[in-house]
């Protein structure tokens, strides 16, 4: 028998341990996950856990690089980065089977992530995410195909409409509702970019932000009462 450590370690900060009891629940989800997947016509894959820290600058600038767990191996010359989504890889995967690639793909994955931000309640620093992807089809059917799923693994859960709600977000629409609010054309993605990390900031720092990209105090107001009511529909 091993005998017992003198000092007591914890789990890094931000991270889960399952014991059987949760890695049974666990298990249990992904079976769901993955099986209503497939019902649905999607094909499992997954990625290497790292990638060329290239991948994720070249998408969203060298500042994602603070949000990231990089490294360089001893000696080496080359940065990588622990995956903090999956999006990057699917787009590397896709890119590499080319004009090769069936269309539509029907795609889906259940890897782990991780991101180097503050632990906070519902924001770890290690999860694992389900991802469900349409490649190759730009109609309306790859949106359903998604949402369907999605019910599928509610139904399957046993989670009724009567105590579920799906909420679809459209890219087109927030586009109008920002350019009736005042937006111009050239500061929408940069809206965009400030309204995906809401949550992440206090009200001061997200007004602070707002102010730098051009919106004035009216137009924040604006903004901050619309998002409101449409997240409590």
């Amino acid at each position: 028998m091993a005998a017992a450590p003198t000092h007591k370690f914890q789990a890094p900060k931000g991270t889960r341990d399952f014991f059987p009891e949760d890695m049974a629940i666990r298990r249990h989800v992904e079976g769901i996950w993955r099986s209503v997947s497939i019902d649905h016509g999607f094909d499992e894959i997954e990625g290497p856990t790292f990638e060329h820290l290239e991948l994720y600058t070249a998408k969203s600038g060298d500042g994602i690089v603070s949000e990231l767990f990089s490294f360089r191996r001893a000696g080496g010359e080359t940065d990588y980065a622990l995956r903090p989504e999956f999006t990057p890889t699917l787009a590397r995967m896709a890119a590499a089977r080319g004009a090769a690639l069936a269309r539509p793909t029907k795609w889906f994955c259940i890897p782990n992530h991780y991101r180097a931000e503050r632990p906070q309640r519902g924001r770890l620093r290690e999860f694992i995410q389900w991802n469900v992807d349409v490649l190759g089809d730009e109609t309306a059917a790859a949106d359903a195909d998604v949402i369907a799923v999605g019910a599928g693994v509610l139904d399957r859960m046993g989670l009724t409409p009567a105590i579920t709600q799906i909420r679809i977000s459209h890219r087109g629409a927030v586009s109008n509702i920002l350019r009736h609010l005042g937006v111009a054309d050239d500061r929408l993605q940069a809206v965009f970019e400030l309204l995906d990390r809401r949550d992440k900031m206090d009200a001061a720092s997200f007004d602070e932000r707002a102010a730098t990209i051009g919106l004035d105090g009216d137009t924040v107001a604006r903004l901050n009462d619309v998002t409101r009511r449409a997240f409590a529909l």
